[in-house]
């Protein structure tokens, strides 16, 4: 991204920015709080098609602009607690890298044979992979954005 680390840190962090693209847009979005210390909660609040979905998560390490680990839920739909770990560096000047890796749960249903689990993880992994480039997309729009407005 064509930015500092503590731009993209905080586009992680900060309500005004998270509403516009994690998890949400700024035409859906009804609210987003956060407590940015370590142990402390977030919760993002959308509604779409009249359904309130509601994403909440914890954060277990915040090393300012380098680093977020965070689970993340929605638990409206599943008691499922899945994790979020965020690298951020700087490759050049104004140039960072942010390396992505999540972990999610696929439960196995004892119906499923073992081909339709493999299926189903594989849907997953496919559908939350999608789901997050969109985001990251969103993400780096917005901060190339704001770079240029305030140039």
């Amino acid at each position: 991204m064509k930015t500092m680390p503590s731009e993209v840190y905080e586009a992680w962090l900060d309500p005004e920015q998270l509403r516009l693209w994690f998890m949400t847009s700024q035409r859906t979005n009804q609210s987003v709080r956060t407590d940015r210390t370590e142990g402390g909660h977030y919760e993002v609040v959308d509604s779409r098609n009249g359904k309130v979905i509601r994403i909440t998560g914890t954060y277990e390490t915040l090393i300012p602009d380098e680093q977020i680990i965070k689970t993340i839920q929605m638990p409206d739909f599943s008691e499922d607690v899945d994790q979020i770990e965020v690298y951020f560096e700087e490759r050049s000047p104004g140039i960072t890298e942010m390396t992505f890796k999540y972990r999610g749960i696929v439960r196995k249903e004892r119906r499923l044979t073992h081909l339709e689990y493999k299926q189903k993880k594989k849907e997953y992994h496919d559908h939350t992979a999608h789901g997050f480039e969109l985001m990251f997309d969103k993400l780096q729009t917005q901060l190339e954005s704001e770079k240029h407005n305030s140039i």
